[in-house]
């Protein structure tokens, strides 16, 4: 058996029972976008790292390295963002291939320190090593949040609402333009790349439903809609619908799929890195949340509901009703190629 035969979520179920948990103050370990510690009865302490690796995640002549360096960090950020919490220290470790010039990678870090600077994030250090063959990146970040508004993707309840707090399917979209050199107006392709190539993280937008007291639970957007959704349902032992209608769907996005002739469906479910969060709202709270949302400038869409029974079925515009089966991007079940990054 390989890692390919069971996926990367397959391998995670493996290897939980043996990441043995030996303190009491841990609050949530494996399985989660962050591990989460508490180290007073006020506070809890957040940590999450991420791996990404040249020719699987990303292509050295599609951006920049101050681009590069940017999303190495906002795809951390957005993890803090899921728990609700505030960003504090990253650490930075790289293994750098021998073509790599100083001035790239000076670039790199200065891209990495711009976004830092934005969410009052210290950078303190890490490890760099040489690679033989691709650049491999790998960024640690701690944050903290309140003991009592620390989001987590086991306490969705039937019922709850499931909402988002931006479009999707642009950065999928955005990586097929990269992907084929599609010849599409600028006004079209532009935001599209922009969504894939430089993430927002949704930081202000995840403190703001931890504050709420109305999410019961919450995660980014990274695996895809299909993928992530999954996650909360099986650790919450829950299903949902999903209604196409009122999935949030970019202008930008509706232009490239009538210029294509396809259905954008497979980029909303299954596209994945849109750094969006995916939330479970109380039902009798989300209109005074979503208001509130909006008034603050903040993208609040409700896209279907969590059901006692399980499984996740989407409810198409026609009325025909299909399960959705976890499709996103799994990094053993794909191969790793520039042809299918």
């Amino acid at each position: 058996m390989k890692l390919k035969d069971i996926g990367e979520f397959g391998f995670i179920d493996r290897i939980e029972p043996l990441c043995k948990v030996h303190s009491a103050n841990i609050v949530r370990g494996i399985g989660d976008d962050c591990a989460v510690i508490s180290v007073s009865p006020e506070l809890n302490l957040l940590i999450t790292t991420d791996l990404l690796v040249e020719r699987v995640h990303f292509l050295l002549d599609w951006q920049g390295p101050d681009t590069l360096g940017a999303k190495a960090l906002a795809v951390n950020l957005s993890d803090i963002a899921a728990c609700g919490g505030t960003p504090k220290e990253a650490f930075v470790s790289i293994a750098v291939p021998d073509h790599l010039e100083i001035n790239w990678l000076e670039n790199f870090y200065k891209g990495m320190a711009d976004l830092a600077d934005k969410f009052k994030v210290s950078i303190l250090g890490g490890d760099t090593t040489r690679s033989l063959t691709d650049l491999v990146i790998n960024v640690a970040v701690t944050g903290l949040s309140r003991s009592g508004e620390t989001l987590l993707r086991r306490s969705a309840q039937p019922r709850d609402v499931i909402a988002v707090t931006g479009s999707l399917g642009d950065s999928a979209a955005g990586l097929e333009l990269l992907r084929n050199s599609l010849e599409v107006p600028e006004t079209v392709a532009t935001p599209l790349i922009k969504a894939h190539l430089s993430p927002s993280p949704h930081l202000l937008q995840g403190q703001m439903l931890a504050k709420s007291g109305a999410c019961n639970a919450a995660i980014d957007i990274s695996d895809g809609l299909s993928s992530d959704l999954n996650h909360i349902c099986k650790q919450s032992g829950l299903g949902a619908t999903i209604f196409e209608e009122k999935l949030p769907i970019s202008k930008a996005l509706r232009q490239l799929a009538r210029r294509l002739s396809v259905d954008p469906i497979d980029w909303i479910i299954n596209g994945g890195e849109d750094y969006v969060l995916l939330a479970a709202i109380k039902p009798d709270k989300y209109e005074e949340l979503a208001q509130k949302a909006l008034i603050e400038g903040y993208q609040l869409t409700e896209i279907g509901r969590f059901e006692s029974t399980v499984g996740i079925n989407l409810v198409r515009v026609s009325g025909e009703i299909l399960p959705v089966m976890p499709s996103g991007w799994d990094h053993f079940r794909r191969k790793a190629t520039s042809e299918t990054i």
